[in-house]
This record gives C-alpha cells, sequence and structure tokens, in this order.
C-alpha cells in the first residue's frame, strides 16, 4: 500500500504543479519565481518521484530497471527541465506541459514485474544508463519545444491567432532554448556512448548490437544538427526535422531495445 501511496502523492502534486503554472502563464504572471507557488509544486513533485523511484529501483540491485522504471527515470529528468523551467517568467506554459509529461512517465514507476534476469554491473556502467536516460530526457524536452514552436508558427501565420500565444516565449527565445537543451544533451549523449564502448562487455550475447547502432545514429544526427545551426545557421523545419527525428532514434534505441528484451525474449539487461 505504501508504493501506492507515494505514487499517488507524486502524481497529485505533478498535477498541481502543472495547473498553477498553467494558471501563472495565463494570467501572465510578473511575479519572480520565488513567489510562484508552482515553483514549490513542481520542486515537492520532482523530489517525491526522484524517492519513489529510488525505492523502487534499490530492490532490483544495481541499475536494474525495467522498461517502466527506465520511463520514470527518464521522466524525472523531463520533470527537472519542468522545474527549471518555472524559473523564467516567460516559461511557465513550457513548464505546465513538460510537467504534465513528467507525471504520466512517473505513473508506470513499479508497474512491471521485477525482472527475471539481472545483470551484475560496476559504477561505469551505471553511469551509462542514467546519461543515456538522462539525455533521452533532454532530447524529449526539445521534442516538447519543436511542437510548440510548430504550434507557434502556426497561429502567427493565422488571421485571429489563439490567446494562448501570449503565454509562450518569443520564437527566437524558444528555439534558442531548444538548441541549448540540445547542446546539453548531446554531451550527456557522447559520455554515454563513450562509456557504453569502454565498460559494457558481449554486446552481441546481450542483443545490445542494435541499441549501441541506433544510439551511434542519434548522435550522428544532433551532431550535424548542432553543426547546420553553427555553420549555416538551421532553424524552422529543417532544424524541427533533425530534432524530431534524432529523438525517435534515441527512443527506439533504448526502450526498443529494452522492448523487444524484456517483453518479447523475457531477458532483462540494466
Amino acid at each position: 500500500a505504501e508504493p501506492v501511496l507515494r505514487g499517488f502523492v507524486v502524481i497529485l502534486l505533478y498535477l498541481a504543479a502543472v495547473a498553477a503554472s498553467a494558471h501563472s502563464a495565463r494570467r501572465g504572471s510578473g511575479r519572480v519565481a520565488l513567489r510562484e507557488p508552482a515553483l514549490y509544486l513542481a520542486a515537492a513533485a520532482w523530489l517525491a518521484h526522484a524517492l519513489w523511484l529510488a525505492g523502487t529501483l534499490r530492490p532490483l540491485g544495481e541499475a536494474a530497471m525495467d522498461l517502466a522504471d527506465s520511463a520514470s527515470l527518464m521522466g524525472l529528468v523531463i520533470g527537472a527541465g519542468g522545474v527549471l523551467a518555472l524559473v523564467s517568467r516567460g516559461y511557465r506554459a513550457v513548464a505546465a506541459v513538460v510537467l504534465g509529461i513528467a507525471a504520466l512517465l512517473a505513473a508506470g514507476t513499479g508497474s512491471m514485474p521485477q525482472a527475471r534476469e539481472t545483470a551484475e554491473v560496476g559504477w561505469p556502467v551505471t553511469v551509462h544508463i542514467l546519461l543515456a536516460l538522462g539525455s533521452a530526457g533532454m532530447f524529449a524536452i526539445a521534442a516538447v519545444l519543436v511542437i510548440l514552436l510548430a504550434l507557434q508558427d502556426g497561429q502567427l501565420r493565422s488571421k485571429r491567432p489563439a490567446n494562448w500565444l501570449t503565454s509562450l516565449p518569443p520564437v527566437e527565445s524558444l528555439e534558442q532554448a531548444m538548441f541549448t537543451v540540445i547542446g546539453t544533451g548531446l554531451a550527456a549523449l557522447t559520455v554515454a556512448i563513450l562509456a557504453g564502448l569502454l565498460f559494457v562487455t558481449n554486446l552481441f550475447q546481450q542483443h545490445l548490437v542494435h541499441k549501441a547502432t541506433l544510439a551511434l545514429t542519434a548522435w550522428l544526427i544532433f551532431t550535424v544538427l548542432l553543426i547546420g545551426r553553427w555553420r549555416f545557421g538551421w532553424r524552422g523545419r529543417k532544424a524541427a526535422a533533425y530534432t524530431i527525428a534524432g529523438f525517435v532514434v534515441l527512443a527506439l534505441a533504448y526502450f526498443g531495445s529494452k522492448f523487444v528484451l524484456e517483453i518479447l525474449l523475457g531477458r532483462h539487461w540494466g
């Protein structure tokens, strides 16, 4: 009953933070972040989520996560992004969307049966797993920003733009935030891939070749995007296409491989 209660508290706090963030964005509040209830609700939700996830993972051993708990860890990174977004006055509508996604991913914590096969791994592989999921969370935020940019562009082109448009940051600011998130995510993904190549052994025996190949493909997509941004000033639809493609490939790399291993093959790894 205790894990269920913890989960209820986490989801309730996240939803309260979403509502408070949306309300602050809708009224165009110019108050500093420390005077916004949404910030404290979001921080409390994130902390409760972290404690719930840590308590769920502990019985499974070091870095042994099933599909749902991996998604929850990615949601924890997304939730942290929501908390940071609340610090900036213009990003409270963005925070509401991001925190809602974090709540959705957190809801699966501990929902799957304990893995039947758990690999004994050391701290380098643990760092690899955490950074891989952390980068996936950052790229998920970037994908959200791409969608918001597309909606914003569509509204700006229409003759009667919706009222919610005023709650979003300017296009240039939103786009700059997207590239900042992508750059941070790429740095995390780079370290994750290096750690994986150096410390993960028996890739073929563990059925991880496809995961490594897809992760490297995602890394290449995001690297090309950042080079294109720096060298040729890429933005708009081209940047959006690269961002969505990179995120989809990375999601397939980690969650697709885990689905095949755990659901189809009945195995488990990290």
